[in-house]
């Protein structure tokens, strides 16, 4: 019965891993052994199998690469507000900016968004600098292979990937 148990549970931590090997397609996974490859520490851990430090490796922030973020909550917004500038916004203005607050989160990725900040505030305005800054963040490493764009604080790159690379997904690069 012991061993009954200890191979259910195996068995259910292997599917449990699953779904974390479709965090990245196959595509992004030979493009990710690409930039791994060309860097002599990462190089060596895929050369050791570790699969582990590799996914260290991908989920290491480059801060100098910025990237536009695809979670700016809300929340987030209202501690940036200059609520003054928020007050004098024509009803227009006013309108747009509550449109794009409904859902909860603005994807700065997306180019219609960022349209949206820019036609809601002018450009002297507190507000704006202070949103269009807090859509930005540095991009991982794996983020950064997969992004497209200049990646400076001017011209932001966008992520066509977001998130961590799992010890799963590092072993689906390394095999790649």
């Amino acid at each position: 019965m012991r061993i009954f148990r200890t191979l259910l549970a195996a068995f259910a931590l292997a599917f449990a891993a699953l779904p974390s090997w479709a965090a990245i397609t196959p595509q992004q996974a030979i493009t990710l052994k690409a930039t791994c490859t060309a860097d002599p520490t990462c190089l060596g851990l895929m050369q050791a199998a570790d699969d582990v430090g590799m996914a260290a490796w991908f989920n290491t922030v480059d801060a100098a690469y910025i990237v536009w973020r695809n979670d700016v909550t809300t929340a987030e917004a209202r501690k940036v507000m200059v609520w003054t500038e928020i007050d004098v916004l024509t009803a227009g203005k006013a309108r747009i900016w509550e449109w794009m607050r409904e859902g909860g989160v603005l994807d700065a990725r997306d180019t219609n968004i960022r349209q949206g900040l820019s036609d809601a505030f002018s450009t002297a305005t507190a507000t704006r600098t202070a949103l269009t800054n807090l859509a930005k963040r540095g991009a991982t490493r794996a983020e950064k292979a997969l992004a497209t764009g200049a990646g400076t604080s001017g011209s932001p790159s966008i992520m066509t990937f977001v998130g961590s690379i799992t010890f799963a997904d590092a072993s689906l690069i390394r095999v790649s």
